[in-house]
């Protein structure tokens, strides 16, 4: 895992907006960012980070605007589905609300893994639930987001 010195290596912005629906039967239900601007995005990858509402958004749940949950966030085309669109999808640490609709911000702060295409479904799930073990371990060690 790595980051970058002062602990954010890019970040998202934008609507919640569908996606394939994929990430929900997998046990990962995920918010799907239509980021406005792409130059801020890091390479493709799955990243731990921090995911609010921008400024103005109603709040969704415990969610509201100023309120940072831990998230991981996948940046890339989905390989193992064969996907041919670059996507930013973030899935909120014990959080499952519905946010169709919201405004919102992913900051990635650690490479967790880089984006890989895997032979199977299952394959890809065991990955994912190792993804979220990382991320329970850097938020054991950074239980709050970092002042910016």
């Amino acid at each position: 895992m790595t980051s970058n010195s002062d602990g954010l290596l890019g970040y998202a912005a934008g609507e919640i907006v569908r996606g394939e629906g994929r990430g929900a039967p997998m046990g990962f239900p995920t918010a799907n960012i239509h980021a406005v601007d792409e130059s801020r995005i890091p390479d493709d990858g799955v990243y731990f980070g921090w995911f609010g509402l921008a400024e103005g958004d109603p709040p969704r749940g415990r969610l509201s605007a100023g309120t940072w949950l831990p998230a991981l966030i996948s940046v890339g085309n989905n390989p193992t589905f064969d996907g041919r669109t670059r996507t930013v999808e973030a899935y909120l640490m014990d959080f499952d609300e519905d946010l169709y609709g919201a405004h919102a911000i992913a900051e990635l702060t650690t490479l967790v893994r880089r984006m890989e295409n895997f032979n199977s479904i299952d394959e890809l799930v065991v990955a994912m639930e190792g993804d979220k073990q990382a991320a329970r371990d850097l938020m054991a060690k950074h239980p709050t987001r970092p002042e910016r």
